[in-house]
């Protein structure tokens, strides 16, 4: 089952009803979300962000999924929050972005590690290792992949061998390989949990920034 949620900034809902793992008001690429990097404008300084499954056909808080804050927020400046983890333990990580076009020939990206039951992994596009020993709810340095590069992502345990059965893969089954656009921006993030089914499947997903 995958309950639909509303998600509100300072009390207003902000958002249509969206299910896991969809972005808002973004999209990108296994989430669900549109192919637009689109941004919700906040005002500067520090807001409230909650989710909650509502009462049916209200705004009303049903029931109170999360609710934290976000503090320092800066002008002119664009960033990303994920939402990650259940119960007690659900908490709200952001993410600063860099919204400068990367060279001619080339996309940028970075990889965020949002599986909750997983220390570390190391993430590969095809046979090379793009971001290394990335610990749950860190975040790699930017790395830059050349347009037209074709392969498929794998994500595995950190220091494992590059050969070691990968936790999950995408494009997934016999899909093609994904091809690198150009001067594109994307996070590239591990989603779920180990172990587990349906929903909760362990996964790589990119957002479009």
């Amino acid at each position: 089952m995958n309950t639909p949620v509303q998600l509100k900034v300072n009390d207003s809902r902000v958002s249509s009803n969206i299910s896991y793992c969809t972005p808002f008001p973004g999209g990108g690429l296994n989430t669900g979300g549109s192919n637009m990097p689109w941004y919700l404008s906040i005002i500067p300084g520090a807001s409230k962000i909650s989710m909650s499954i509502p009462k049916a056909r209200t705004n009303t808080d049903s029931i109170l999924l999360f609710s934290g804050n976000l503090t320092n927020l800066l002008s002119n400046f664009y960033f990303t929050s994920y939402i990650v983890d259940t119960g007690v333990n659900t908490r709200i990580i952001k993410i600063d972005e860099n919204s400068t076009l990367p060279a001619e020939g080339t996309s940028r990206f970075k990889f965020i590690h949002l599986m909750p039951n997983l220390p570390a992994v190391d993430l590969y596009f095809g046979a090379s290792k793009v971001a290394s020993n990335i610990v749950y709810g860190a975040t790699s340095i930017d790395f830059v992949l050349n347009r037209n590069d074709t392969a498929h992502w794998f994500l595995r345990t950190a220091g494992a061998l590059p050969t070691a059965t990968p936790i999950t893969i995408y494009p997934a089954g016999n899909l093609a390989p994904q091809t690198i656009p150009n001067r594109r921006l994307f996070t590239v993030f591990s989603r779920g949990y180990l172990g587990s089914t349906g929903n909760r499947l362990p996964a790589i997903s990119l957002l479009y920034n």
